[in-house]
């Protein structure tokens, strides 16, 4: 049995400061080596700023969305190597010999997490042309570093997505930047190496099957094998030796002599635990229980803007099972159709409670509310007074629901002729004849069972 562990990197959304971890320098994008001063690229003397508040708070965050102890005290330390992307020789991070992270001993979707530590980027190398972007050097990166718990590449990618889920709850992440991962990968017989990273989520899952099927080759042969680190190859799709598994003796980890250790106060915990949300886990078990569609439901709970609306609504007693199918497939229609993020959307619960409750009381049918949703896709108004002043409420007067049967029938003889003949098919025109004289204010089942009725 393969067992498969993760370091998953991401970078850090600094969306307020906008700012690096330890330099005022932009973290936006821009031309090589423009965001860039004597902090982040290592010139003598220079002293490193306080760390950003807002990445600390992001990354304690992160650490409780992910069920995780946090720290009562942080430390940066030096982790010291020497390559090109790293002007200082060594990188300033949470983790090493005498780590103080961020979290540790979490748990999220029974995989256990080992550590949650913050850290900055190193610069960016492109070793074909031997040039160096120190734009990147110093963003602030978080670590989240996962036990062996994984049996399955299928395991790990399913995983991986709902972490990306947990994670945008709380906007802790670039979504646009991806993530990058080193790959540690075991099967009994052989010893763990680390894939170092691998940039996408299909290459982490591509890099386990590789690496499992290479070490069952190795253990069948009786070849001999240390633990070691591999480089990943995308275009071969295969794992390359790289070099001997460094221990943290190599790194020589020195704590940070520029940076005093960072106190995590009860109070300072609680207020950051109080603007959390509800875990997407959690939000979804509860959506199942209210009967909403499975597939609904887990919509629903992927976005957190949908969970949200959802709960505003159903707060004010409106059936969970049509809010969750309206909110899941029409709010998601119009702000596809409209090339829009779901939280760039105009249209809240002060026009989507009143639609539908319109629609829970059958006051309005359903093609008249997907008709005020493209309207409100365009502009906001009033759901109620648009209602009233355009006519649309529902046929309630079974006279003239009858009158405009009877009208249909007068007029489309062949239609009516091609029913009686046995062509079953033929009264879904009939029905649509009425439902357009109604202005789709009219119950389609409705009106069908009427025409059967007047056609006997």
């Amino acid at each position: 049995m393969v067992k498969v562990g993760l370091e998953i990197h991401g970078y850090i959304n600094v969306e307020q400061t906008k700012k690096k971890l330890f330099c005022e320098c932009s973290t936006e994008e821009s031309e090589p080596n423009t965001n860039v001063c004597p902090r982040c690229t290592g010139q003598p003397g220079s002293k490193p700023m306080l760390p950003n508040k807002e990445a600390v708070d992001k990354a304690v965050e992160i650490g409780l969305m992910l069920g995780c102890e946090i720290s009562p005290h942080l430390l940066f330390q030096r982790k010291h190597y020497s390559y090109p992307d790293l002007p200082n020789g060594f990188q300033k991070t949470m983790s090493g010999s005498y780590a103080m992270p961020v979290g540790i001993k979490g748990s999220f979707l029974g995989i256990g997490i080992q550590q949650v530590h913050l850290e900055e980027d190193p610069a960016r190398y492109e070793p074909n042309t031997g040039t160096v972007d120190y734009n990147r050097s110093g963003l602030p990166l978080i670590e989240i570093v996962t036990d062996p718990d994984f049996t399955s590449a299928a395991q790990v990618e399913d995983w991986l997505k709902k972490l990306m889920t947990i994670l945008s709850y709380i906007k802790a992440i670039h979504k646009d930047a991806g993530v990058k991962a080193d790959v540690n990968v075991s099967i009994e017989g052989h010893p763990r190496v680390e894939v170092k990273n691998v940039n996408s989520f299909s290459s982490i899952v591509k890099v386990i099957g590789v690496e499992e099927k290479r070490q069952h080759k190795v253990v069948e042969k009786k070849e001999a094998v240390s633990q070691h680190t591999r480089a990943w190859d995308d275009a071969n799709e295969e794992t390359h030796f790289m070099r001997a598994k460094e221990s943290a003796n190599d790194y020589m980890f020195i704590p940070e002599p520029d940076l005093p250790i960072i106190d995590i106060t009860p109070a300072y915990l609680k207020q950051l635990q109080s603007k959390l949300p509800e875990r997407p886990d959690v939000k979804l078990k509860k959506f199942i229980s209210l009967g909403i569609d499975k597939m609904d439901a887990e919509v629903l709970a992927s976005e957190i803007v949908l969970a949200v609306l959802f709960e505003k609504i159903t707060a004010h007693k409106v059936d969970p099972v049509l809010t969750g199918r309206w909110l899941r497939r029409e709010f998601v229609r119009i702000a596809n159709y409209n090339k829009l993020e779901l939280d760039q959307m105009e249209m809240s619960e002060k026009q989507l409670l009143p639609l539908l409750k319109l629609l829970q009381d059958k006051k309005i049918t359903e093609k008249v509310g997907q008709k005020i949703m493209n309207e409100l896709g365009i502009e906001l108004f009033d759901v109620e007074k648009y209602v009233k002043e355009n006519k649309l409420e529902s046929v309630q007067d079974s006279g003239a629901l009858e009158g405009f049967c009877k009208e249909a029938i007068k007029e489309n003889q062949k239609v009516v002729d091609d029913v009686k003949s046995g062509n079953a098919n033929a009264i879904n025109f009939l029905v649509g004849q009425v439902m357009r004289k109604s202005r789709g204010t009219a119950s389609a089942q409705e009106v069908l069972d009427l025409l059967k009725k007047l056609l006997k």
